[in-house]
C-alpha cells in the first residue's frame, strides 16, 4: 500500500505533536456546534424558515459536505509557541521561540519565521486582501515528506478553521521533486502588534491527491439520459426521512454503483 511519510528533523517533535489525519482535530467551533444540536436540536426549531419544512432536522455540526471536507487529508500544526511582533506598518517583524529549533535540528532547520519579499505577489496582484503584509510570511516547520510514486501533496488553509489571523498561500509538493520540506508561507492579516501562535495551532491541511487525470465530458439534461432517474433517486434517497442519514444515503449509492 502506497503511504505518506512524514520524517521530522527534531527528534520528539513526532510524538508531541505529530502531523495528524485532519478528521482527528476538533476545531472549537465545531465542539460548540456539536454541543447545541444535543441541546437544542436543529437549527430551525422554533424558526420561521420559509425554505424548509419545520420537521426538518438541520445544523451545521450534521452537514456532510463540511464534515467530510474539514476531514480531508492531514493536519499540520505548530510544535511550539511563536512570538510575532509587527512593526513599521509591516516593513519590519520580530519572531521568538522558546527554544533554538536551529540547534536541535543540527542546523537543518530554517529559521522560524522567514518571509518572501513583496516582490514575490504584492507587485503583481491589483486586489489584495486589506489590511495584509505586502510581504509572505513564511513559517518553517521541522517536517520533510516523502511521497510515493504516482501522488502529489496539496498544502491548504485549514478548512473551517478557528484562527483567521493568517491564510495560507496553497501550493504543491510533488514526488517528482524528491523530498519536500514543510514550509507554510501564509497572508498575514494584519501590519502592526504583538502576535502568539500557540503550539498546537493548525497552520496547513495537506491532501494526497493521485497524478493522474480524469476525461470529462459537457452535456445537458436533456442530453444526458440517465440524470432525471438519478437526480430522483437521490432527491428521493435523501428526503425519504425528515432526519437525512448521510451513512445511510452513501452506503446505497455505494451498492447503485457496484
Amino acid at each position: 500500500m502506497d503511504k505518506l511519510e512524514f520524517i521530522s528533523m527534531i527528534e520528539g517533535v513526532e510524538e508531541i505533536m505529530p502531523i495528524i489525519p485532519a478528521s482527528q482535530h476538533k476545531y472549537n467551533w465545531v465542539q460548540k456546534a456539536t454541543k447545541d444540536f444535543k441541546d437544542n436540536g436543529s437549527v430551525v426549531k422554533n424558526k420561521r424558515v420559509l425554505s424548509h419544512n419545520i420537521n426538518d432536522i438541520r445544523h451545521s455540526s450534521k452537514c456532510p459536505g463540511i464534515i467530510k471536507l474539514k476531514s480531508k487529508g492531514f493536519i499540520v500544526r505548530n510544535h511550539s509557541d511563536i512570538k510575532l511582533t509587527l512593526k513599521e506598518n509591516g516593513t519590519v517583524y520580530e519572531w521568538n521561540t522558546p527554544l533554538n529549533f536551529s540547534q536541535m535540528s543540527d542546523n537543518l532547520c530554517e529559521d522560524t519565521i522567514t518571509h518572501h519579499f513583496r516582490e514575490s505577489l504584492y507587485d503583481f496582484m491589483s486586489d489584495w486582501p486589506k489590511d495584509t503584509l505586502t510581504m509572505i510570511l513564511k513559517i518553517n516547520l521541522p517536517w520533510y515528506v516523502r511521497i510515493p510514486k504516482g501522488w502529489e501533496v496539496m498544502m491548504i488553509d485549514p478548512f473551517y478553521k478557528d484562527d483567521f489571523r493568517f491564510t495560507v498561500c496553497p501550493g504543491i509538493f510533488e514526488h517528482e521533486l524528491g523530498l519536500a520540506r514543510i514550509n507554510v508561507p501564509v497572508f498575514w492579516h494584519n501590519t502592526s502588534g504583538e502576535f502568539l501562535i500557540k503550539s498546537g495551532t493548525p497552520l496547513a491541511q495537506l491532501i494526497p491527491m493521485k497524478t493522474d487525470t480524469l476525461d470529462y465530458s459537457l452535456t445537458n439534461k436533456t442530453e444526458d439520459k440517465k440524470f432525471k432517474q438519478d437526480l430522483n433517486v437521490l432527491r428521493l434517497k435523501l428526503r425519504e426521512n425528515f432526519n437525512s442519514n448521510y451513512n445511510k444515503v452513501r452506503n446505497f449509492f455505494k451498492g447503485r454503483n457496484e
